[in-house]
């Protein structure tokens, strides 16, 4: 048994290895380049897969890692968007049977369906209203954004931001409240003075 998963293991570090060595470096560069583009739309593609969900960095860098194992399967003048959206949804759906196993509640699979069918229909409306949401952010007050910061990008709990802060957490959840509802609406705005230029 041993031997047998040794000599899987070499097969699979020769079969990586030979896809790496299929890839010359401008080629390697060029895939760096095209995941390090799209890096804002996969984490907001996914973070539209995992709505109030934890985790989402840990899928980023899963689908990151995934990705960069099938480089030899890309094909170049394909849609990279599309191809990594698809990896990222089966790397959400992973997470959320871990999660399921952990006794967490999680959106179903067809929901997740529904709402991966939504995001890949309109990249460049997602693109749009990511750079909506950049210029909505650098509106609001530094503490907002903190919260926001916090919430969302740092993986740590609201509960170590209330300590941090001094705030109870019940009335950071009502400022988190606030601050998507006025982001939302900023949002909006920006989208709609976009149609009308």
């Amino acid at each position: 048994m041993i031997a047998k998963n040794v000599s899987t293991a070499l097969a699979e570090f020769v079969v990586m290895h030979f896809l790496s060595m299929s890839l010359d470096a401008s080629q390697q560069a060029e895939f760096v380049g095209q995941i390090t583009r799209h890096q804002q739309a996969l984490r907001a593609y996914i973070v539209s897969l995992m709505p109030g969900m934890d985790g989402v960095q840990d899928v980023l860098q899963e689908t990151n890692l995934v990705l960069w194992e099938k480089r030899g399967k890309f094909k170049p003048g394909t849609h990279f968007q599309a191809w990594a959206y698809a990896i990222a949804r089966y790397e959400v759906k992973a997470h959320r049977r871990k999660a399921i196993a952990l006794g967490v509640t999680t959106l179903d699979d067809d929901l997740i369906e529904e709402l991966a069918e939504r995001g890949e229909k309109t990249p460049e409306e997602l693109e749009q209203r990511l750079r909506s949401l950049n210029k909505c952010l650098g509106k609001l007050q530094d503490k907002e954004r903190q919260l926001i910061e916090h919430r969302y990008f740092s993986g740590a709990t609201l509960e170590s931001f209330s300590a941090a802060c001094g705030r109870p957490v019940d009335s950071l959840r009502v400022s988190l409240f606030r601050i998507r509802a006025a982001l939302r609406q900023c949002i909006n705005k920006e989208l709609t003075r976009g149609e009308l230029d």
